[in-house]
C-alpha cells in the first residue's frame, strides 16, 4: 500500500505521521508521499512497524521507479 493512500485511509496528516515516525519533517513525509525522496533503512523499518506492515519498504521502491 502506498504511503498516501495509507495516511488518507487512517485520516493521518503528514505532520502527525511525522510525529509518529520521529526523525523527519513533515515536508518530508510529503516527499516520501509523492515519490520525491525514498526514506533511510531506519525509517523503513519504523514505517513498517508503525503501519503494521500496511506500508512496507517495497511500496516505495515501487514508487521511485514508476517516477523515474
Amino acid at each position: 500500500m502506498k504511503l498516501a493512500q495509507y495516511m488518507s485511509d487512517n485520516s493521518i496528516a503528514p505532520e502527525g505521521f511525522a510525529e509518529i515516525v520521529g526523525s523527519v519533517s513533515a515536508s518530508g513525509v510529503r516527499k516520501w508521499m509523492y515519490g520525491e525522496r525514498t526514506p533511510r533503512v531506519e525509517q523503513l523499518r519504523k514505517i513498517a512497524e508503525v503501519t503494521n506492515g500496511a506500508v512496507c519498504p517495497n511500496d516505495f521502491i515501487l514508487i521511485s521507479e514508476a517516477v523515474e
